[in-house]
């Protein structure tokens, strides 16, 4: 997946919107200009420029005009104007010679302006719009290859936008994860997985949500990143509840992990405990180098995602104390094979400890479960905000 996208090229309303980039590196953009700033007619001057995508004709106006149109026929562009809009007529004789337009016409046809440009290079389309910036028309002249540079940003664009979100409900069948008096891990993972969910489908359009298990069932490590992967998700969260080797214990509140190798004991200890998933698996034996610190270091040295798992993370741990009665205890990281597997941006929930009697009452309850989908579904919604202002920027 790309990030941080350094195309120069922006649509808007199916137009291409020209940088102010020059058109080679290092170089200036040309520019001719013809103007008479003493006219008093509407349109008193044309401005030729080269952009770093196409070519730029600027019609200089004094008013704005709406419902001007372009058309290009036999190599010529027909640029007309609406009734009651004035062109001085001088300008066209004094356009400079350049590349692109060989020469101008300003025509008076049954009262209504047109400007005629014969044009010296193969242009096969145009758009006419307003300037925002001032009251100026520009006219984009498109060759074969700008538009093939728009198809291809318009593909590019549907393939980076932000429309998948995996959510990996933690352990399942014969894998029961933490328990207490009779609670599980693996049935309030799944709960508030289907429940936040739901939530994001709802009220997020367009967004799709992929689960790697919507049933009690036991799904393999490797398989939860494979389906992340070939579903093209663009965030993975894997919800999980923890625990302590003491029981009960005073230990309470919300964590999310990130992908990285963790040092702490507490750490450790997490990554110990969600990695013995593996031992439920036909061939724990396989997953040796994934367990191998090193092998850690290599592959988030080559990851793209961290900075998008961070801020995830950040809009997590910021709104789980606002949506449930739990503390968050803050932004951790540990070496957690489930990450590893998923290709795009993702962190480890854990909701609250299970070894704590208050908290595994409230992770328990319907109240406590909807709480937190309505956290999650906040950070969610909150990310692609911040993701696809990114993408547009």
């Amino acid at each position: 997946m790309a990030f941080g996208k350094s195309a120069k090229y922006e649509v808007k309303q199916n137009l291409l919107a020209f940088t102010s980039e020059p058109y080679k590196s290092g170089k200036k953009s040309k520019s001719i200009t013809a103007e008479n700033k003493n006219s008093h007619a509407d349109i008193y001057g044309i401005e030729i420029e080269e952009k770093a995508n196409g070519t730029l004709v600027r019609i200089k106006s004094r008013k704005y005009i709406r419902g001007a149109a372009g058309n290009i026929m036999n190599n010529k562009l027909i640029l007309l104007l609406p009734r009651g809009v004035t062109v001085d007529k001088t300008i066209a004789s004094k356009l400079p010679k350049n590349d692109y337009i060989r020469k101008a016409e300003v025509k008076n046809v049954n009262g209504n302006y047109q400007i005629d440009f014969t044009l010296r290079k193969k242009f096969v389309s145009t758009d006419v719009y307003n300037d925002l910036d001032s009251r100026d028309l520009l006219v984009t002249l498109y060759n074969q290859k700008t538009l093939d540079d728009l198809e291809e940003i318009e593909r590019q664009k549907q393939k980076w936008k932000f429309d998948v979100v995996v959510i990996d409900a933690g352990h399942g069948g014969k894998d029961p994860g933490a328990s207490y008096r009779g609670i599980r891990e693996k049935d309030i993972n799944l709960a508030v997985a289907l429940k936040a969910g739901k939530l994001i489908e709802k009220n997020l359009k367009g967004v799709k949500v992929v689960y790697t298990r919507k049933t009690d069932k036991f799904v393999e490590l490797r398989k939860r990143g494979q389906i992340a992967n070939k579903s093209h998700g663009d965030l993975f969260i894997s919800i999980h509840c923890n625990s302590t080797k003491k029981v009960p214990t005073n230990a309470s509140g919300f964590e999310v992990y990130l992908l990285r190798p963790g040092k702490t004991k507490e750490a450790i200890a997490i990554a110990e405990k969600e990695n013995s998933v593996i031992n439920y698996e036909s061939n724990p034996q396989e997953y040796k180098k994934l367990l191998d610190e090193n092998y850690i270091l290599v592959a988030m040295a080559r990851s793209a995602f961290m900075r998008y798992s961070e801020k995830f993370a950040e809009l997590l741990s910021e709104a789980w104390p606002r949506k449930t009665k739990l503390k968050s205890r803050g932004v951790k990281q540990a070496g957690l094979i489930v990450l590893i597997g998923a290709s795009m941006p993702g962190v480890l929930i854990e909701t609250g400890f299970l070894t704590n009697p208050r908290d595994a009452r409230y992770l328990n309850s319907k109240r406590g479960q909807n709480d937190m989908a309505r956290a999650i579904f906040e950070a969610v919604k909150k990310y692609k905000n911040y993701y696809d202002k990114i993408f547009e920027d």
